[in-house]
């Protein structure tokens, strides 16, 4: 596996993960999400979904923030803002204060997915179920972009970006199409966690 290849990977546990151990943090009880996802599998192994966004911006994002990222992922309380997608909104130049450029977005994912029929009406649908979703979340979305730092060296970043990717990610694997899912025991406990856990 390439560098690339591992960073797609460990971007995609990162978010399939993110919402989980927020929930840990956040909810108690017998949330069936809190623990995470029940199996260890990579879910590119079960779904190798299109990268929405560029794969060398991603990586070179994760080496930015990477190290936070897996911090702040151990963090209770207010959810933080995932400083990777932010960078990765910057660098595509679909953020400003604390905004996405949502048309600009949308075109930007259903280019990415041109060419791949079996994701374009998953892709549009999720991108409008995603944004919708962060509309509802936004009194906790801006309670994160307020936070101070809370260890050395912390970036505290606008959660938005990292809703909406994650929320993307979440969806468009919970919802691969059959002709390119791999079905296997693991591959199918991941996707109902993903269904049944999509975001906190």
């Amino acid at each position: 596996m390439g560098q690339r290849q591992r960073v797609v990977v460990q971007l995609a546990l990162c978010f399939l993960t993110f919402g989980a151990l927020l929930q840990a943090g956040v909810l108690a009880g017998d949330n069936p999400c809190a623990a995470g996802p029940p199996v260890d599998t990579n879910p590119a192994e079960c779904c190798p979904t299109p990268m929405l966004v560029d794969g060398t911006i991603m990586m070179d994002c994760y080496k930015k923030y990477g190290e936070q990222t897996k911090k702040q992922l151990q963090m209770d309380g207010i959810p933080r803002g995932c400083c990777i997608a932010e960078c990765a909104m910057n660098a595509t130049n679909m953020y400003a204060d604390g905004m996405l450029k949502r048309d600009d977005l949308s075109k930007m994912f259903m280019d990415a997915v041109k060419g791949k029929p079996e994701w374009m009406s998953l892709v549009r649908d999720a991108t409008n179920a995603c944004f919708e979703l962060a509309e509802k979340k936004m009194d906790e979305i801006e309670a994160g972009a307020k936070l101070e730092p809370s260890f050395e060296g912390e970036k505290i970043c606008h959660p938005i970006s990292g809703t909406i990717l994650r929320c993307m990610g979440m969806m468009m694997f919970a919802q691969c199409p059959a002709s390119v899912f791999n079905v296997n025991e693991n591959c199918n406990k991941l996707r109902e966690y993903g269904s049944i856990c999509p975001m906190i």
